[in-house]
């Protein structure tokens, strides 16, 4: 029999495994097609810009979406920090 605590290990496991397949496709999708098609940097920001204007339209009603922009933001920023503390190698131009 699986435990609750072994099911909750495993519906996480599943859940990021998800998330970082869809991540990357989305990602590659606002970031190489623009360039694809002759845009620049700009372009690929205002795109990212509009998907993230469309997702907080379809998951939040208008005026408690300025609570969850900020918590977006700020752990978006947090991310940032921290990859830039990993010496990676960038891939950008900017």
């Amino acid at each position: 029999m699986i435990k609750a605590a072994d099911k909750s290990w495993q519906d996480d496991i599943v859940a990021a495994d998800t998330h970082n397949r869809l991540a990357k496709q989305i990602v590659a999708q606002i970031v190489n097609e623009p360039i694809a098609a002759g845009g620049t940097l700009s372009d690929v920001m205002l795109l990212c810009e509009s998907v993230l204007v469309g997702v907080m339209i379809g998951c939040f009603r208008l005026g408690s979406d300025v609570k969850a922009l900020d918590s977006i933001v700020a752990r978006v920023k947090e991310r940032l920090a921290k990859v830039r503390l990993e010496d990676l190698e960038t891939k950008g131009s900017a």
